[in-house]
């Protein structure tokens, strides 16, 4: 659901960026600009100051990470371009100083706080360790689908392909049979074509040794997950540590 709405908010955000800039009275943004620079800088080093001390009073963070709070959470954007213009909106005096004082927190927050985070994050954090539970993949999920000329390659394939819609993830086709046998790689190559259509996948060239083939290449392309038929090459991945599902 999360990639999903990710994926969603792409083109989401620019169509809500275009309206507010529509929006925008130049003149109005021009006359607004040294007064709506200083209380910008009120309102971050002191504002967001006393709302970093609250909010960790009484806590175990030291100053350092404190410290990091004011140029970490000082970028604005998104609250701003959906609320900025409201006011004018709704007819309310003073809406066009709202939404230029909104836009211009946008326009000075976003690129100032794309270079303080990375400034001040190693001169006032400490790297630790990281618990995999609280952070998300940013690597797609890779799926490596063993076929033959079985009659389980159609269900394989199907299979992996609904797993990859799924998770929005890829797909790696490994034909195992005979590297000469032109025709029979064809018609598998055409099966997966169909098959993963719509699917971000790549086709390798069939390898002779069976089991370990399919171990070699999954390691090498860091598959999440190994799909394959019953009953095929059980025997030769009952050591892999790549996840296995049995079609």
């Amino acid at each position: 659901m999360r990639t999903g709405f990710d994926i969603l908010w792409i083109v989401g955000e620019i169509v809500l960026f275009v309206l507010l800039g529509a929006s925008i009275q130049l003149d109005i943004l021009g006359n607004m600009l040294l007064p709506g620079i200083l209380l910008l800088a009120i309102g971050l080093l002191l504002g967001r100051t006393i709302g970093w001390y609250l909010s960790t009073l009484g806590s175990n963070w030291n100053w350092r990470k404190r410290w990091f709070l004011l140029p970490g959470n000082s970028a604005k954007a998104t609250v701003q371009a959906a609320i900025g213009g409201i006011p004018l909106a709704r007819g309310i005096e003073g809406g066009e100083t709202m939404l230029a004082i909104a836009a211009l927190s946008i326009l000075i927050t976003a690129p100032f706080g794309a270079w303080a985070i990375p400034t001040f994050a190693p001169k006032l954090l400490v790297k630790g360790t990281v618990n995999p539970t609280k952070v998300s993949l940013s690597s797609p999920t890779l799926f490596l689908a063993a076929i033959d000329t079985s009659g389980n390659s159609l269900a394989v394939l199907t299979k992996v392909a609904d797993l990859a819609r799924r998770s929005n993830g890829e797909v790696i086709v490994l034909p195992i049979v005979n590297k000469e046998d032109n025709q029979v790689i064809a018609k598998l190559r055409q099966q997966t074509k169909q098959l993963l259509l719509d699917i971000d996948y790549q086709f390798i060239t069939a390898i002779d040794d069976p089991g370990d083939s399919i171990v070699l290449v999954a390691e090498e392309y860091r598959a999440t997950a190994i799909v394959l038929g019953k009953q095929k090459y059980e025997l030769e991945l009952q050591n892999c540590n790549i996840p296995i599902i049995l079609i």
